[in-house]
């Protein structure tokens, strides 16, 4: 019987003549491909929650203005109807500054390093 071109190509793909033999740096270049599918795997989960945080609370803020919207906006024009409402901006801007900073330091403070 007589052998095709194609049959003695699949009989030499199938046994090797020589062992083959794995780079000498393999298990560094293994490692790093690994390391690179976990970077990229984290931040996909990184991304994937930014995105899920935006998103409840962007329907948390639409949900509160459809049910108490209403509420809320006649609550505020009363409010600013009466003369000394204007005062307590000034005391409510510097507590809204000083808790913004005081946030910021104890996040740098208190930051935890890979």
């Amino acid at each position: 019987m007589e052998q095709t071109a194609k049959d003695r190509a699949l009989m030499k793909a199938l046994t090797p003549e020589t062992p083959r033999q794995l780079p000498s740096n393999f298990p560094y270049v293994t490692m790093r491909r690994i390391k690179a599918e976990q970077h990229l795997e984290e931040s996909r989960q990184r991304k994937m929650a930014i995105v899920t945080t935006i998103l409840v609370s962007l329907a948390g803020g639409a949900a509160l203005l459809y049910f108490v919207g209403g509420t809320l906006w006649h609550t505020l024009l009363r409010i600013f109807e009466q003369p000394d409402a204007f005062a307590l901006i000034g005391p409510t801007l510097f507590c809204l500054l000083f808790f913004a900073l005081v946030n910021h330091w104890l996040s740098k403070h208190f930051a935890m390093t890979k």
